[in-house]
C-alpha cells in the first residue's frame, strides 16, 4: 500500500460511510505507533503533524521518518500538515514531500480565505499534493492559538458551496460546533448542518475536535458525513501520562528504552480504538 495522499483514501471514506482517523504525532516513536495500530486493524491512516511539530524536527526529517516507515507498509499512509496559516511553510512542505496540506486561513474575510486557498492549490496540485481548507471558526486550541466559544461560528453551506467551488479545494474542515483541545462542557453540534454541507459539496468533510467526543457523537458525524477525524490532544496527553505513570510504578528504572516501549503500547491500543470506532478497519485499499 505505502505512502499516499489523502483523495483517494477518503472518496472511498465518503463512499462507504466510514472515516479515516488522522492522528497527530509527536515524535518518531508515536508516529510508528499509529501505523503499527493501523497495519494491525488492516485501515488506511493519515499522519498529522502540527506547523510547531514541523518546526521542531524540520521538513526532511518528518518525511524520511513517514516514507521509512511507510513504504514497506501493508496499508496506506499519509502525511498531513494541520492547521498552518503560513504559506511558507506549507511551500517547504510541498517540496519536502508531504503529500497533504491545510491551509487555515478561516479568520479571514471569505474573499481572502479563497484567495490564499487557491494559491495553496496551485502550488499542491503540480505535486500531487491534497490540500485541506476550513470555513468557519472553530473553537478551542490548535497550536497555541486559543479560539474562545463567544469568537467561534459555524460554517455556512452556502459559503461552503462558493468556497469550494472557487478554490478547487480537495477537503473541507467545516465548523459544526466540535472544538479543539479538551471539551469543559457537552459539545453543540449542529448534525442536521453537517448533514446539508455533505449533501450540497462533492468533496470528502474533515471533523477536527474528535478528542473527549463519545463513540455515539464520533459515529452520528461520520453518518452524517464525517470522512476524516482529527485526533490530536488524546495523543499529548497518553504521551506525558505514559513517562508519569511508568515512572510512579518504577522509580528506580532509568532506561529510556522501556519509557519508550510502554508509550508506544499505550498509544497502539487508543489508536486501534480509535479505528474500530471510525469503522476504517480492514477498509485497507
Amino acid at each position: 500500500m505505502g505512502y499516499t495522499n489523502l483523495k483517494e483514501m477518503l472518496f472511498d471514506a465518503k463512499k462507504n460511510g466510514y472515516a479515516v482517523g488522522a492522528f497527530n504525532i509527536v515524535d518518531y516513536t508515536t508516529m510508528s505507533a499509529v501505523i503499527k495500530a493501523a497495519e494491525n486493524k488492516k485501515s488506511p491512516v493519515i499522519i498529522q503533524t502540527s506547523a510547531k511539530t514541523v518546526s521542531l524536527y524540520g521538513y526532511q526529517p518528518i518525511v524520511a521518518w513517514v516514507k521509512a516507515l511507510a513504504i514497506h507498509s501493508t496499508v496506506p499512509v499519509a502525511l498531513h500538515l494541520d492547521h498552518c496559516k503560513d504559506l511558507d511553510m506549507i511551500k517547504n512542505c510541498i517540496e519536502a514531500g508531504w503529500s497533504s496540506v491545510m491551509i487555515d486561513a478561516s479568520s479571514l474575510p471569505l474573499e481572502e480565505n479563497i484567495e490564499l486557498t487557491k494559491k495553496v492549490v496551485a502550488m499542491a496540485k503540480p505535486k500531487n499534493v491534497t490540500v485541506e481548507g476550513e470555513l468557519g471558526i472553530i473553537a478551542g486550541v490548535e497550536d497555541d492559538i486559543f479560539v474562545k466559544d463567544s469568537r467561534s461560528y459555524l460554517a455556512d453551506p452556502d459559503v461552503c458551496v462558493e468556497y469550494v467551488n472557487a478554490t478547487g479545494v480537495d477537503v473541507l474542515a467545516p465548523a459544526i460546533g466540535t472544538a479543539h483541545g479538551l471539551y469543559r462542557k457537552q459539545p453543540n453540534i449542529d448534525f442536521d448542518l453537517l448533514n446539508e454541507i455533505t449533501q450540497r459539496v462533492d468533496i470528502p468533510l474533515a471533523i477536527h475536535g474528535g478528542t473527549g467526543l463519545s463513540e455515539e457523537t464520533l459515529k452520528k458525524c461520520i453518518a452524517k458525513g464525517g470522512s476524516k477525524i482529527n485526533v490530536s490532544t488524546e495523543l499529548k496527553h497518553l504521551f506525558r501520562n505514559s513517562i508519569e505513570e511508568y515512572y510512579k510504578a518504577n522509580p528506580e528504572d532509568y532506561e529510556p528504552v522501556k519509557i519508550i516501549k510502554y508509550m508506544e503500547q499505550n498509544v497502539i491500543r487508543r489508536i486501534e480504538d480509535f479505528i474500530d470506532v471510525f469503522g476504517s478497519t480492514n477498509r485497507a485499499l
